[in-house]
């Protein structure tokens, strides 16, 4: 009971609106608690969702540099592959254009031998074809110099050569036909 009466002397001391705004504020205060601790904790499950996509699209990402650092490796290779082969191709070129100029070279050195040695040999391939033997007996030559001027020959394309018998059969070409005659024009000229 004396507490019953401590309030009433404090209520009585104290006026009842006073009394009443520390309740309401007292209520207030509560209710106030009791939605942040129920909102803190769904913002923290919507933040803990988002944490779990964050990670998710971090291991896309690494896994597309990944990927990405793979396709670069896969040009550059190609990028290396496809230059040795230009360089092979340019290689096969300027071995194409040696070719052709060792072929100019031939044709002067078979002009040095003698045109008159060359069309010798053209003539009696006319007749028909012979081997390295008959014609290395027929022009007095020896049996190397016989083999490098009928191999010069092949190489211009002026006689062709069996290979299917040994020894080798040497036939005049028609490109052959054409210097024969050409040569013989001059000599008729001169």
């Amino acid at each position: 009971m004396v507490i019953y009466h401590i309030v009433v002397m404090v209520v009585m001391l104290v006026e009842i609106e006073v009394v009443l705004m520390f309740v309401v504020t007292y209520i207030i205060g509560l209710l106030s608690i009791t939605f942040f601790i129920k909102y803190r904790s769904s913002t923290s499950k919507t933040f803990m969702g988002y944490e779990g996509k964050f990670k998710e699209y971090e291991g896309m990402l690494v896994d597309i540099c990944v990927r990405l650092d793979m396709l670069e490796l896969r040009i550059a290779n190609n990028m290396s592959q496809q230059s040795q082969k230009i360089r092979d191709v340019s290689d096969v070129i300027r071995d194409v254009s040696d070719v052709s100029h060792s072929s100019k070279i031939i044709q002067r050195n078979l002009e040095q031998e003698g045109k008159r040695l060359v069309n010798h040999v053209l003539e009696l391939l006319v007749e028909k074809a012979k081997t390295s033997r008959q014609i290395e007996i027929i022009t007095g030559r020896s049996r190397e110099h016989t083999a490098r001027l009928m191999k010069k020959l092949f190489d211009l394309g002026y006689v062709t050569r069996e290979t299917n018998v040994k020894p080798y059969m040497y036939a005049l070409t028609d490109s052959g036909k054409v210097v024969l005659s050409q040569v013989s024009s001059i000599n008729s000229n001169a």
